[in-house]
């Protein structure tokens, strides 16, 4: 095993795989970004491809190989990304052992074949053909069908859960996947999908993980018209965006996203030609998925429907993503069409009218004075209440001005007026949002750092950075400080012979310490030292002398004590040692 993890990573350039995720800068010999693990706006987030190592320097702390990132990023299990990457690699993955496969992986290789079963049921059922045929009425292509792997489940109560059973899988487990449903106080099971279009629900690499129906014919009027999988091991809906894995490269090119709100909506608009398109479809827009856009882009373009759900849905995001610090537009599309009805009637049309969407303002100021005309105080005031909270998040103070003036304007008062109700209403009017379960910092900034392991990380990090090596730390006892883990680096260091040489050092580091230096390593790039050997020494005499006072500090409590006491046993002994580290201070003066 360890052979083959080693294989896929002399394959894989970690700086490919998290550019895949978060937007990557070139920052010296490294990478930057913000990180995507805790909401931040200076980015602290470092990867190196050196090293092959990633680390956050911000309040999270995290930091790995592409294993890691991997597993947390997709909340996945060590065998689902060694799978992930050997593809990736090109590796071909020896015997399985059956106690490596994971929960997550049989789940979802239930959900895989489930969505093998819906797609041939589509081509090949009776009632499957006429699902097929009402999609292709709809607008959609056969290529389109194929490509989104859509499916039909037919009324049958048990024919999922049966083909699944001849395939091995137990009733139980077929229920916590999300496609089936046990009869309360009884040991049967019934599919959960049933007489329904399939829509299968994608993790970013393509991999089926849940699933929508569509209502179809027989109980149409009886039933809900969309039915979602619940919350599985593998699907959760508030952390999903459907359609994710198709647009997240063209989201990445283009430096923007449109959002739609259901599963046809979306497959519309990708078939149309509007690639850079995600929907949030069976749950309203949460903060965990804009957490997820945010990796891919700043810019927003929202485009729901604009019947009243819809508007409240839009409203609703706008908050969310404005305090992600997203760049929002709204596209509202002509006839009040949603994108699914637009693209059918205006083909390729779509991607031309994303490009009118209005700035999130103008949106605001066209909504509100549509539905209350400025002749009268009391609609004055309905306006200002809708729109002075959207005012006072604009964080531009040349913006906000534009906007107090062109409120002033429309309502025909004073700007001094509209400021003086902006001012009077900032305090006290925030409620807590949503947002804040995510972009609370994951941790309160941590206590200073003792200044004998600030001086001994930075020493460490020069020593890393330039491979020099001081002689003198060969000679000193470290034994001291071994509660820090710069003491035990800098241990193993005096075991290299010759030159210092980072790259033969780390090779025979033991892996406790590994993280460390791969953290201080990346830290180091963050700074350039004109006279690193200088630098070196100065940082480990201050480390000495600093150890030196704290020492003499401990002896001088001793002998206050003792005075307290009347107990003068030791006094002279101490008085000599407090002497010596005096002395051996002094020699460091001049140094």
């Amino acid at each position: 095993m360890d052979s083959q993890i080693n294989e896929i990573k002399s394959r894989i350039d970690v700086v490919e795989v998290i550019g895949g995720y978060v937007r990557l800068q070139k920052a010296g010999a490294n990478w930057r970004a913000n990180c995507p693990f805790h909401n931040e706006r200076t980015p602290s987030f470092m990867v190196s491809p050196s090293r092959q190592v990633w680390r956050c320097f911000g309040s999270c702390g995290e930091g790995g190989d592409v294993f890691s990132f991997l597993m947390k990023i997709e909340g996945i299990e060590f065998v689902d990304a060694l799978k992930i990457l050997a593809q990736k690699a090109g590796v071909i993955l020896k015997r399985e052992d059956p106690k490596l496969k994971s929960e997550r992986r049989k789940y979802c290789d239930i959900s895989e074949m489930a969505a093998g079963f819906f797609e041939k049921n589509l081509e090949t059922a009776a009632v499957g053909k006429e699902a097929k045929k009402y999609l292709k009425e709809r607008g959609l292509k056969d290529e389109t069908i194929k490509e989104f792997r859509l499916g039909w489940a037919s009324e049958s109560w048990d024919e999922l859960l049966n083909f699944l059973i001849a395939k091995g899988y137990k009733a139980a487990d077929v229920e916590k996947a999300g496609l089936a449903v046990k009869k309360q106080n009884e040991n049967r099971w019934f599919d959960r999908f049933r007489g329904r279009i399939i829509f299968p629900i994608f993790d970013l690499h393509g991999q089926p993980i849940g699933f929508g129906g569509r209502i179809f014919k027989e109980n149409a009027d009886k039933e809900a018209k969309y039915l979602n999988s619940p919350q599985t091991f593998v699907y959760d809906k508030s952390k999903v965006l459907y359609g994710l894995n198709f647009a997240k490269q063209e989201i990445r090119r283009r430096e923007k996203c449109v959002l739609v709100e259901g599963y046809m909506d979306l497959i519309m608009s990708h078939q149309d030609g509007l690639k850079h398109c995600v929907a949030v479809s069976g749950t309203a827009l949460t903060p965990f998925q804009l957490a997820i856009l945010k990796r891919y882009s700043d810019n927003l373009i929202l485009a729901f429907d604009m019947d009243e759900a819809g508007q409240k849905a839009a409203d609703r995001g706008i908050d969310l993503a404005r305090n992600l610090g997203f760049n929002i537009r709204v596209l509202t599309l002509p006839e009040g069409k949603d994108p699914a009805d637009y693209a059918l009637s205006h083909p390729c049309r779509l991607e031309t009218e994303a490009e009118t969407a209005k700035p999130i303002m103008d949106y605001y100021f066209e909504k509100v004075f549509n539905k209350f005309k400025a002749d009268s105080a009391e609609n004055k005031k309905e306006i200002a209440k809708i729109l002075l909270p959207q005012i006072r998040q604009i964080p531009n103070q040349i913006e906000q001005a534009h906007w107090i003036a062109e409120l002033a304007g429309r309502l025909g008062v004073r700007e001094e007026v509209v400021i003086g109700e902006l001012k009077r209403n900032r305090e006290g009017n925030d409620v807590p949002s949503e947002i804040d379960e995510i972009t609370r910092e994951t941790a309160q900034k941590s206590p200073n750092k003792p200044r004998e392991e600030v001086f001994g990380d930075h020493l460490v990090s020069l020593l890393l950075k330039h491979n020099l090596h001081f002689d003198v730390i060969r000679d000193f006892d470290f034994s001291p400080l071994k509660n820090f883990t710069f003491a035990l680096a800098l241990e193993h260091f005096k075991k290299s012979d010759g030159e210092f040489n980072y790259e033969k050092i780390y090779r025979d580091t033991p892996d406790h310490l590994k993280n460390y230096l791969n953290k201080i390593e990346l830290e180091s790039q963050n700074f350039e030292i004109k006279d690193p050997l200088s630098e070196i020494k100065s940082c480990f005499t201050n480390l000495r002398r600093h150890l030196l006072d704290k020492r003499m500090e401990e002896i001088k409590i001793i002998l206050g004590q003792a005075e307290k006491s009347k107990a003068h046993g030791q006094d002279a002994e101490l008085m000599v040692r407090f002497q010596r580290l005096a002395s051996e201070r002094q020699k460091l003066e001049k140094i």
